[in-house]
């Protein structure tokens, strides 16, 4: 456990020297949702479940769970996805 805490530190003090956000060098999910059309999500796990209702999202510890109707994922890469769709709700588990 401590190693991990350490670990933590590390990457704190490293956001504050160079002025970054933290989600950022941690590599935590990092999401922009734009009215209620488009959903872009940074740092993504992967899917987990998808269809035009509803789409699973691993974020790591989190799930984001995205409902509303005609979803589509419109893009994906490694480290970015783009959901678009009548966005009706998002949720985190």
């Amino acid at each position: 456990m401590a190693g991990k805490r350490k670990k933590e530190s590390v990457l704190e003090r490293t956001a504050q020297v160079f002025d970054l956000p933290g989600d950022l060098v941690a590599g935590l999910p990092r999401m922009e949702l734009i009215g209620d059309r488009e959903l872009r999500m940074e740092n993504h796990r992967g899917i987990l479940a998808y269809g035009s209702e509803e789409i699973h999202i691993s974020g790591g510890k989190l799930i984001l769970k995205v409902r509303g109707e005609g979803l589509e994922l419109r893009s994906m890469n490694a480290g970015e996805l783009l959901i678009t769709g009548q966005i009706r709700s998002v949720e985190l588990d």
